[in-house]
């Protein structure tokens, strides 16, 4: 009976976590307002086979995550809720598969802690809430990783589930879909088997399947718009953003180490005593699960563009030799796990209590919950310090106290970071719905926020130099800009007026 409340009361954090105000605050610039308004445009024309945005055709990602959004958009509307609804729902049966997968292969106690390390992390709490495809991606390349595990341990018909589900991941996210899935098996056949067992991957009637499932669309779309597609999709959106900085987002080959410590804390701990239980014992699932993760990272590790959700489909298997290490009976294992979060919550703490002082001089000056956050923090080091020296686990204990964090960061935090962030572009986008003619253009000068498209309801024209401004002006009729503080000058030389200025953003309306 425990343990059938303790897999109920995990499962009502996901749910909760998940679905708990996800409409609250209005879409993050830029990921988030994009993929809205590109499904909003979607649902308004009607034509579900080629995205667009701003008007304009969009070939960064494949179709699938538009098709899950714009059902959301049908049952629940054109709103934050709608829009994050898919990502809430893949994050919650991710927990679901991952909890029967590995209860299946070990026990429900690492199913368990399992599905903790990951659901009550800071990688889940941000993609589970997004409106953006990673945690879509990440739920297809889960299910398609454990239906290959699957085959080859129980029942060889689960080939098929590897194919489609790779399938539905390469609709989600492109060629990822396929890399991952298969390079992750075929390593992992080569460790236990060597060359005679890279066969097992391998189906042509599941192949056959994935081709009638994941193939159609991209016919189409070459069809439609032929080697601009190509170049586009491919070349610049896989290949390019592999091989060249993208959008300034680069960082060293360390990077994803860092991401992970900081996503996954403090769970991570344990994951140093998962991978030396993988190779002491030589369990399959945890080998497997090694050669998952290792693969990920070692892949954009050395990938010139660097962003923390690339990674999100390692985060399962993590999950899985995470829940080993906190299983393990090695007490040094253990103290040095506990250690480790004993210093990283002390040096939280201690950046938590700081930060005050920082924040108000941007104009935060809501910083009370940072006091709490930091008194979190140094629980969390009194409970692991105290497991450090009595080598007892104080799971119950970093629990709730990670429960309470993210509670944290739901009522005060997001809501304080949407707004600096989003408030002012927002509220500016509501004056441009208002005021702006029919087929009125807005002019952002010098920004990029697609929130501004969703909200204003208008198309925007995107503008940068003081010669695209002029060129644009003595063109076009339309009035209402948008600029960020520093740039008033030169719109006010261009015939504007400013009307209010809000967090270093302008609202400007030509004379």
């Amino acid at each position: 009976m425990k343990k059938s409340w303790g897999v109920l009361l995990v499962f009502t954090i996901v749910l909760f976590f998940s679905l708990f105000r996800l409409g609250s605050v209005t879409l993050f610039d830029v990921d988030e307002a994009v993929f809205a308004e590109a499904t909003k445009e979607m649902v308004e024309s009607g034509d579900y086979i080629t995205p667009t945005y701003n008007g304009e055709v969009r070939y960064d990602k494949p179709i699938l995550f538009y098709w899950l959004m714009a059902l959301s958009y049908k049952i629940f509307g054109i709103n934050e809720f709608g829009a994050r609804f898919p990502s809430s729902m893949a994050g919650i049966l991710l927990a679901i598969a991952l909890f029967f997968f590995v209860r299946h292969f070990s026990d429900r106690t690492n199913a368990l802690y399992a599905v903790i390390s990951m659901a009550l992390s800071l990688y889940f709490f941000v993609y589970s809430r997004a409106s953006v495809t990673d945690m879509v991606l990440t739920l297809f390349v889960t299910l398609s990783l454990f239906s290959f595990f699957l085959s080859t341990k129980k029942d060889r018909r689960y080939i098929y589930g590897f194919y489609l589900f790779s399938a539905l991941a390469f609709l989600t996210k492109g060629l990822i879909g396929i890399v991952f899935p298969f390079s992750i098996a075929c390593i992992y056949l080569f460790v236990m088997d060597g060359t005679k067992g890279l066969k097992r991957a391998f189906s042509l009637k599941a192949l056959l399947l994935f081709l009638i499932v994941g193939v159609p669309w991209y016919a189409a779309q070459f069809a439609i718009h032929g080697d601009e597609f190509f170049q586009q999709f491919f070349m610049k959106h896989h290949f390019k953003r592999y091989t060249e900085v993208i959008s300034g987002h680069k960082g060293p080959v360390y990077y994803y180490v860092a991401a992970l410590a900081i996503g996954l804390f403090p769970w991570i701990a344990f994951l140093p005593a998962g991978i030396r239980k993988a190779f002491k014992e030589k369990d399959p699932l945890l080998l497997f699960s090694g050669v998952w993760v290792a693969f990920i990272i070692i892949f954009f590790s050395f990938a010139t563009t660097k962003l923390p959700d690339y990674i999100l489909s390692a985060i399962p298997a993590a999950a899985i030799l995470i829940a080993s290490g906190m299983s393990a009976q090695d007490v040094r294992w253990k103290r040095s796990a506990c250690g480790f979060i004993t210093v990283f919550s002390l040096l939280l703490g201690i950046g938590f209590a700081v930060a005050p002082s920082h924040l108000i001089k941007i104009g935060i000056l809501n910083t009370g919950w940072l006091l709490a956050a930091a008194a979190m923090a140094l629980t969390m080091m009194v409970f692991s310090l105290y497991a450090t020296i009595t080598a007892k686990s104080a799971y119950e204990g970093m629990l709730f106290i990670t429960i309470a964090f993210f509670m944290l960061m739901l009522i005060e935090a997001l809501p304080l970071a949407n707004q600096y962030l989003q408030g002012p572009l927002y509220r500016f986008s509501l004056y441009a719905k208002e005021k702006a003619r029919g087929d009125e253009r807005i002019i952002t000068y010098g920004i990029n926020s697609p929130s501004i498209v969703f909200y204003s309801g208008h198309k925007v024209a995107t503008l940068r130099g003081r010669d695209a401004l002029q060129s644009y002006i003595k063109e076009k009729g339309d009035a209402i800009a948008i600029a960020k503080v520093k740039d008033v000058d030169i719109l006010t030389g261009a015939g504007f007026a400013m009307l209010k200025k809000d967090n270093g953003y302008a609202l400007l309306k030509r004379q």
